[in-house]
């Protein structure tokens, strides 16, 4: 289901245009396609116009992170449909026992706990992770986005799988963790904030507005992220900004369409 795409980002934004891939009517009736790109075009920075890299960047991620929070629901369904089966008095069987206790121990749970898990099993708001996306990854152009596809700044400090910041401190060991397509950095992302134990306020808040009726608003769960970043509230101040300014809040209602998929052209085509 991903293009395997790195064609110039002219030619990227010819095929948007062709398959009707329009911000605005993404804004209005909340349908996006299902057009999933492997990589960033090499030469996104050399967009002269920001506001086209930013186009570009937004219509490049936005379809993943809904894949991302498509396969996140998937998951979620199975879960509340075993949950209310266990509550009943059903026995489960041992294939959807150990299906759940893996779901847990992917979710960074010691074991089952049904609150716990449903709680952590849900969707990331697409204005959310779109702002820090754009923040971590300068917008698609950052040495991170364009060779390792890491578009969250997720840090790693075992293993070989990641990249050297070129402005480490002396005496840290942390590198970027680099992934093979921008989906999995994407999917990382959301199991990193629905898994670890830094992110259970964010959570919780995510969980109090789902309890009032609510869609989860990327706006105000920002305000929960506190430790995503070194820079702590500066960092937080930031990505509102960005949400703010962008207009991207319009996207947490966004949604993939229900067709087949699109296929990129070549980059020769």
């Amino acid at each position: 289901v991903t293009v395997q795409y790195l064609a110039p980002p002219l030619k990227l934004k010819a095929f948007f245009e062709q398959i009707g891939y329009r911000l605005d009517a993404v804004r209005r009736h909340g349908e996006v396609p299902r057009v999933f790109l492997a990589h960033f075009p090499e030469d996104l920075r050399q967009i002269e116009q920001p506001g086209d890299r930013k186009i570009i960047f937004i219509k490049t991620v936005l379809p993943l992170i809904l894949r991302a929070n498509e396969m996140i629901l998937q998951d979620r369904n199975i879960i509340l449909a075993l949950r209310d089966r266990h509550e009943v008095g059903d026995t489960l069987t041992a294939f959807e026992t150990r299906w759940l206790e893996a779901r847990a121990q992917e979710y960074g749970l010691e074991k089952l706990d049904f609150a716990a898990l449903v709680r952590r099993v849900d969707i990331i708001p697409p204005s959310l992770a779109l702002a820090q996306a754009a923040e971590e990854s300068g917008w698609g152009t950052s040495r991170f986005a364009r060779e390792g596809n890491a578009i969250f700044g997720q840090r790693v400090w075992r293993g070989s799988n990641g990249m050297v910041p070129g402005r480490r401190d002396e005496g840290e060991t942390f590198r970027v963790r680099s992934y093979d397509q921008l989906i999995d950095g994407v999917m990382s992302y959301t199991r990193n904030l629905n898994g670890h134990s830094a992110y259970e306020d964010f959570r919780r808040a995510r969980e109090k507005q789902k309890q009032s009726g609510k869609r989860p608003r990327g706006y105000e769960l920002a305000l929960d992220l506190l430790s995503y970043s070194e820079r702590g509230a500066k960092y937080l101040i930031t990505i509102r900004k960005i949400m703010r300014v962008n207009g991207l809040h319009n996207f947490d209602k966004a949604r993939l369409r229900h067709r087949r998929f699109v296929e990129a052209p070549s980059p020769d085509a």
